[in-house]
């Protein structure tokens, strides 16, 4: 089995987080066709179902978001303000609005299997291999991985049912995630807790190949708009006492049009 280290968050996937006062939500047109229904306080629910309506309620079939990511530490405190274009699980751009002098304009595009990163200090375009999806994107401790949404709960792992356990007062279904045979993943396991009666995602816990508890992703403070009953808060906690990191969204729209140029080399070449 392969996998990409070191380790450096998922579907991610993508990402979602607080939204700052002021911060504004926006929805766009109906829900996909394909949307699942919530199966509502059963007791044993199909887990493939459950981890496939999780990341469509993350993920959606594209996304625009405006973010602020807190990182902390012991030592020091940092804030980072990024736009995200996604489409899908193959295509997405990250660029840092406001950063440090050396980090302002920098940005990082996948494109299906390919990750490349421009530099705006050096004028230069690199393309960033494989090994490196789990390393830390920007100091966090988000990796390269979950700000492109490169791995896929649905398609890079398969999902059993554990039972029903009490996260934070509410009951939530427990699935278990491991990487399929040739899965290419950061992770050797996943641990997934859903609200038993909305569906909600509540936290994910992620473990390394020795079976050994690498980081906690926390979700909070949900709002409805459009179709979907979403976390708006999403904390990184990792094992290394002290540090964590938080995304803002101040902005985000899902299921709108991007253009098909936003994710080409020539975009990434001019900077913009």
């Amino acid at each position: 089995m392969k996998r990409w280290f070191p380790i450096g968050v998922v579907a991610a996937l993508a990402a979602l987080s607080a939204v700052c006062a002021g911060g504004v939500v926006r929805a766009a047109g109906a829900p996909p066709a394909d949307v699942i229904s919530c199966p509502a306080g059963a007791d044993h629910p199909d887990p493939a179902v459950l981890i496939k309506r999780f990341e469509q309620l993350l993920r959606g079939q594209s996304m625009i978001a405006t973010m602020t990511m807190t990182v902390k530490t012991p030592s020091w405190t940092r804030k980072l303000k990024f736009k995200v274009w996604s489409k899908g699980k193959d295509y997405a751009l990250v660029r840092i609005l406001e950063g440090a002098a050396s980090e302002t304009g920098m940005m990082t595009l996948k494109r299906e299997k390919q990750l490349w990163t421009w530099l705006p200090q050096a004028g230069r375009l690199m393309k960033l291999p494989s090994s490196m999806m789990g390393d830390s994107w920007m100091g966090s401790d988000f990796t390269n991985d979950d700000l492109v949404n490169g791995s896929s709960l649905t398609d890079d792992f398969d999902s059993s049912f554990v039972g029903v356990v009490t996260q934070d007062g509410r009951e939530a279904w427990k699935v278990s995630l491991k990487p399929k045979p040739n899965a290419v993943v950061v992770w050797g396991r996943i641990e997934a807790l859903i609200d038993r009666q909305n569906c909600e995602p509540l936290a994910e816990f992620y473990y390394d190949e020795d079976n050994k508890l690498v980081r906690r992703m926390l979700f909070a403070n949900y709002r409805q708009f459009g179709w979907r009953m979403m976390p708006m808060k999403m904390s990184v906690v990792p094992a290394e006492p002290g540090h964590e990191t938080a995304i803002d969204y101040e902005d985000v729209q899902f299921d709108v049009a991007v253009p098909e140029n936003t994710f080409s080399l020539e975009r990434l070449r001019q900077g913009r």
